[in-house]
């Protein structure tokens, strides 16, 4: 597999997300998550709501899944500021 990608409807603030992790080159991948529209569209194609970089394909696929669960019940400003330190 190249990538992952994930549909989101936040509960608390009833916004859609989508999170999509790449393969970026041997040993880096990002896990990004993008504000959608209702057809779940990327909002900003070039511009993240937050990126999460990683060495390996276990870590990517585990930030994938762990920003995918949280960002169901959490507030979405609250997680992408944690992730930014």
């Amino acid at each position: 597999m190249k990538g992952l990608f994930n549909k989101v409807k936040n509960l608390p603030t009833r916004k859609r997300y989508v999170v999509s992790t790449i393969r970026k080159g041997d040993k880096c991948f990002e896990t990004a998550v993008f504000e959608a529209n209702w057809l779940y569209l990327p909002r900003r194609w070039s511009c993240p709501d937050l990126a999460v970089t990683t060495t390996t394909k276990d870590e990517a696929w585990e930030m994938h899944f762990r920003l995918t669960a949280r960002l169901i019940k959490e507030y979405p400003p609250r997680l992408f500021q944690e992730y930014r330190r």
